[in-house]
């Protein structure tokens, strides 16, 4: 069989394995009952969660405090819809608690989403909602994980979207330390984060059992160390310093584009047009950087801002435009796709996200659906096999990288039928205590 036969055969078996694994995973195969911050349809775009007053925080606040999360998105549909949210609490890993809703909030579970705004002078138009918890009709009354749930209507089997926020009692005291992992195969590439939790104020009878502490990088749900366990266990001291435990591969710094100015270039941006009725703009051509040195620059871990230029409101001023993507690539890979990657699509790897090879021109090339803004995002490379999310491939990995860490501590005795959120932090790689 000639190259140009085998590369062909190759290509066609990963798209049938490809699409036959979409087929299972579209079905519910593998699928658990986790929720997970998502959106089921396709005309609504641009869905955050954060702690009122800062973009960029991660979505948690403190139990009876005057924190507030807001949760908004966009609809592109021309006409306003009948919304309605519900709120559930979860256990640990984000499967439903067996709480009744009266026993997590004060308020009536099902409350229509009535405050939204129609775009101004946009070639794309939406209406933007907002809700803002708690509020007049919900008051939260335990700690724990929640989501956000939105419904149309009265069909309340169909969810339109979810997005998990948390609530926490600051009881334990985190004490952490992120350190280079020496001595590892992750001594170049990864972080090892070490931890202590002092409890001095909460009893707890069985440490192995019940404390689940959870530690995520950069707030992703696809990067979660998940119910690690003490290594010693002293006093009111738990402690998490096992050496080569604990260890996250660090990536590399986000990729950066900024389109906040529809009519001159911006960060990264190599052109701009108008047609079709929609802006088009062009990201300068990326390179793979699996293979270059470690490069620090400032970047959002990730996330992104909204914001327009000109001062107005970015939330019913800003644009949608489509947004084009390029990275060379002198052959395609035969067993996995590649995927435009972060929280500007909710950390999915999905149809839309998902590049194509251009053969003529010898490079992935992908396209989104974006509303003006600032933007970091990476390239990710998933197996078609198994799904395995690795973005060293294309990016690679250094343990230089700045990351935040965000940790959670629960805590659950034979009392309690729920999972208390008794510890929160966000740390960062640069900066950790």
């Amino acid at each position: 069989m000639t190259g140009v036969k085998y590369k062909l055969l190759m290509i066609l078996l990963s798209c049938f394995i490809f699409q036959f694994n979409q087929y299972l995973y579209s079905q519910g195969v593998d699928v658990n009952s986790k929720y997970e911050t998502s959106i089921s349809t396709t005309h609504i775009k641009t869905l955050r969660a954060y702690v009122q007053g800062n973009e960029l925080s991660y979505p948690a606040i403190e139990l009876n405090s005057k924190q507030k999360i807001q949760i908004e998105f966009d609809d592109l549909s021309l006409d306003s819809k009948d919304y309605y949210y519900q709120i559930i609490h979860c256990n640990n890993d984000w499967t439903s608690s067996e709480l009744f809703s009266d026993e997590f909030m004060d308020g009536f579970n099902e409350n229509s989403v009535n405050n939204y705004e129609f775009s101004i002078n946009t070639t794309v138009p939406y209406i933007h909602y907002n809700v803002v918890l708690p509020n007049n009709d919900v008051e939260f009354l335990v700690s724990g994980n929640y989501v956000f749930r939105v419904i149309e209507g009265e069909n309340r089997d169909s969810t339109i979207l979810t997005a998990r926020f948390s609530i926490y009692e600051p009881i334990v005291n985190i004490q952490t330390e992120i350190i280079r992992p020496l001595g590892s195969e992750f001594q170049n590439t990864g972080q090892e984060i070490r931890l202590k939790i002092n409890h001095a104020e909460l009893s707890i009878s069985h440490p192995f059992n019940d404390v689940k502490v959870y530690i995520s990088q950069n707030n992703r749900p696809d990067r979660v160390l998940k119910d690690i366990k003490p290594v010693f266990v002293q006093n009111d001291e738990l402690v998490y310093n096992f050496s080569g435990e604990n260890t996250f591969l660090s990536g590399n710094e986000f990729r950066i584009i900024d389109f906040n100015n529809q009519h001159k270039l911006g960060l990264n941006i190599n052109d701009v047009q108008f047609y079709d009725s929609i802006y088009h703009v062009q990201v300068r051509l990326d390179e793979r950087r699996s293979s270059k040195r470690y490069l620090f620059f400032e970047d959002m871990n990730g996330k992104y801002i909204i914001n327009v230029e000109d001062g107005y409101d970015p939330q019913i001023f800003g644009d949608y435009a489509n947004v084009y993507f390029s990275v060379p690539m002198e052959e395609p890979f035969f067993d996995g796709a590649v995927y435009i990657y972060g929280a500007l699509n909710n950390w999915k790897c999905n149809y839309d996200s998902r590049m194509e090879y251009n053969f003529d021109k010898k490079m992935y090339e992908g396209k989104l659906l974006l509303k003006q803004g600032y933007y970091n995002y990476t390239y990710a490379f998933v197996n078609n096999y198994d799904f395995t999310i690795d973005e060293s491939v294309l990016e690679g990995s250094h343990y230089q990288t700045e990351n935040d860490y965000v940790i959670y501590v629960y805590h659950r005795d034979f009392a309690q039928k729920f999972d208390r959120l008794v510890g929160y932090k966000v740390v960062n790689s640069l900066h950790a205590e």
